[in-house]
């Protein structure tokens, strides 16, 4: 893996719905195959990645947007090893801030607010490709569908789907929810409930095979309208 991946934006129309975990998790995943992946907070209202992590907080995309060189204002943790971090900041510093994270070497995840507003739709008009996250609950599927359609009218190529679990799912379960989701939408995982997913194996099996799948493989995505 090198300076030819793409930005990856992690969207989603409905707050509470997972992008910041499922970014983490797939950051997670590419840590450990050593690809040096970078994280970017771009939730300027609330942004959490350093509190998800026990990062103390620092400058961040403030500091990247004034020209601190990237590798300067990047924070690192055991919590996710092999993982580089820009902490979110000020919503005038963002765009300046993408602009400048797009030379990293290795990936780069951004960790998109909630809603559609145009803060939260600033880091879809950077990133070559986003994986949009919804719960199974129709609301959350709905304002991810939003969202989809938001990032297709930006021309960003959208990867896949991944749907979080709301309540631990049987075999009824499954089938209510994959009658929720539309047709047209390429999951590419189904999350299942976990206390911390982060240090959870099945959480954390299926966060692998997307970074495999979005980073291994080509031809795939979401190109339906």
């Amino acid at each position: 893996m090198g300076a030819s991946l793409a930005m990856l934006a992690f969207a989603g129309g409905k707050g509470g719905c997972g992008k910041t975990t499922t970014t983490l998790g797939v950051a997670a995943a590419l840590g450990r195959c050593g690809a040096d992946p970078l994280v970017v907070d771009g939730d300027c209202d609330m942004p959490d990645v350093h509190h998800r992590l026990g990062l103390p907080r620092d400058e961040g995309i403030d500091a990247l947007a004034r020209g601190r060189p990237l590798r300067a204002v990047t924070s690192r943790t055991d919590a996710l090893p092999g993982v580089s971090v820009v902490q979110g900041g000020k919503r005038e510093a963002l765009e300046p801030a993408l602009r400048r994270a797009q030379p990293w070497d290795g990936p780069v995840l951004v960790d998109c607010g909630a809603g559609t507003n145009p803060d939260a739709v600033t880091p879809l008009r950077h990133a070559e490709r986003a994986i949009i996250v919804s719960t199974d609950q129709p609301q959350c599927i709905e304002d991810a569908e939003t969202t989809r359609r938001i990032a297709w009218r930006l021309d960003t190529s959208v990867a896949g789907v991944v749907v979080r679990r709301s309540v631990q799912a049987g075999a009824d379960d499954t089938v209510s929810t994959r009658r929720r989701i539309p047709p047209e939408w390429h999951i590419l995982g189904d999350v299942p409930v976990a206390d911390t997913p982060l240090e959870d194996d099945s959480t954390m099996d299926v966060f692998q095979t997307i970074a495999a799948a979005v980073y291994q493989t080509t031809g795939t995505g979401d190109r339906h309208r």
